[in-house]
């Protein structure tokens, strides 16, 4: 189309559409408006929070891999340690006043014979703040993880609570 056609369309326009062509250019032109003054400052305002909080989950992630890099991992010890790890336990059981009356333990080797895992269960009887003060103390070791702690009381007005603790420890074949 010529330039002087499209202005003689422009001008025919308004006696061809009526008033429903008003009102629908009047709607497309509000549409604009509302897509200018509302749609796009908010999209630009998520892509700025999506960018912040990208920022900051890398420098997140970041951080803590350095941190758990340089934070001193503790080696894991020998399998010929378990004895040690034993008299350890029932050392922290002394120190907790909590009374060990037996242990079980079993071992599994894994990672194709380069590490050795101990499975200790043991029932054991004592107060309830002893008792989380000797899980927490044994969390702490290097190679111990606490698989399950079940702990039940006889009679509602007791002290002492009757405990099934189940760990594995963890050693390194060298």
């Amino acid at each position: 189309m010529k330039q002087a056609q499209v202005i003689w369309t422009l001008r025919q326009w308004p006696k061809y559409a009526g008033l429903l062509g008003w009102v629908g250019l009047a709607l497309i032109v509000a549409g604009i408006l509302v897509y200018r003054q509302t749609v796009m400052p908010f999209n630009k305002d998520l892509d700025r929070r999506e960018a912040d909080v990208e920022d900051l989950s890398h420098r997140l992630r970041s951080n803590a891999s350095a941190a758990s890099a340089t934070a001193g991992l503790q080696a894991l010890k020998t399998p010929n340690t378990f004895t040690d790890f034993l008299r350890q336990v029932s050392t922290l059981g002394e120190q907790h006043h909590i009374v060990i009356n037996q242990s079980d333990f079993k071992s599994s080797t894994e990672a194709d014979g380069h590490l050795v895992r101990y499975g200790v269960q043991f029932p054991a009887q004592g107060r309830y703040l002893d008792i989380r003060g000797l899980v927490q103390d044994l969390q702490a070791l290097p190679g111990v993880r606490v698989e399950t702690l079940i702990m039940t009381r006889g009679r509602i007005d007791d002290d002492l609570l009757s405990m099934q603790l189940q760990l594995s420890y963890l050693t390194e074949v060298r």
